[in-house]
């Protein structure tokens, strides 16, 4: 008697022991992510451009500069591959090698990195408004070839869409997305003028 009630109370109490094998489903697609990637390089005004891609289940917000009216009008009704004047910032990269090979003839492989001029220093004005993207669409924004050196990344701080903080409010969780001037294609990268 005492064993069927023990069984009894294990099974209501959950105390049974449970199969681990058993999948949960999940509305959450896999590989989530947002990038920014080299989009193109436009010759006559040395500007890259690139494009902050939202391939997340869930919409974002980003800081973008406060330029025109057009800015702030099109914040939430924006197209897919709009141009946006995206707030970025510079940071130095570190491009040196993290592990490399002296032989016996005195040679580095792979060799030692030139000497990079220093990060930039970007000055602005602090008005600026929220982008929203959409979740699997993107913006693409421009930066002076100039800018991105080998050494240098630029970042971007956003925010998900229910957080109910600003892009650039450092209290709460801080998402930032990275590109760095070593991830242009090789025949941008030695172009610095």
């Amino acid at each position: 008697m005492l064993a069927v009630a023990w069984a009894v109370l294990s099974l209501l109490c959950g105390c049974a022991r449970r199969n681990n094998n058993v999948a949960v489903p999940c509305d959450i697609p896999k590989n989530q992510r947002i990038t920014i990637e080299f989009d193109h390089f436009d010759e006559n005004s040395r500007m890259v451009w690139l494009r902050l891609y939202n391939r997340t289940a869930w919409d974002i917000r980003i800081p973008v500069e406060h330029s025109s009216r057009a800015a702030v009008l099109l914040a939430k009704t924006h197209k897919d591959g709009a141009e946006a004047d995206v707030r970025y910032y510079l940071q130095q990269y570190d491009v040196r090698p993290s592990l490399q090979i002296i032989t016996k003839s005195g040679e580095n492989i792979p060799p030692d990195e030139p000497a990079h001029p220093p990060v930039p220093q970007i000055n602005r004005l602090d008005f600026f408004t929220e982008w929203r993207i959409l979740r699997n669409e993107s913006v693409v924004f421009r930066v002076p070839k100039q800018l991105l050196a080998r050494n240098v990344e630029i970042y971007v701080y956003l925010r998900y869409a229910w957080e109910n903080l600003g892009t650039e409010t450092l209290d709460g969780p801080v998402h930032l997305v990275y590109f760095r001037g070593i991830d242009l294609p090789s025949e941008l990268q030695g172009q610095n003028q």
